[in-house]
């Protein structure tokens, strides 16, 4: 069972009025729960991106340099066979 527990936040009153528009239901404390939710995946997503793009960078010489001798290794057995 998750917990809810109150907190007082304060929004611009044009942002409210925004809410209000959008959440017919009025049950603006679910849609901000769910908008807060997915905002926070998004940012987690982001940085596992951000740490994948760092490690790939950290390696492109050694990546470069193996596919380089591989492609040396297949050339010369390519001319070894023909």
């Amino acid at each position: 069972m998750i917990t809810k527990v109150k907190k007082s936040i304060s929004l611009s009153n044009s942002l409210l009025k925004e809410l209000t528009l959008l959440d017919k239901d009025e049950n603006i404390s679910q849609f901000i729960e769910t908008a807060l939710t997915y905002y926070i995946n998004e940012l987690k997503k982001h940085e596992r991106r951000q740490r994948d793009i760092e490690i790939i960078n950290a390696n492109a010489k050694r990546f470069k340099k193996e596919a380089e001798e591989n492609l040396k290794y297949q050339a010369a057995r390519y001319a070894v066979m023909n």
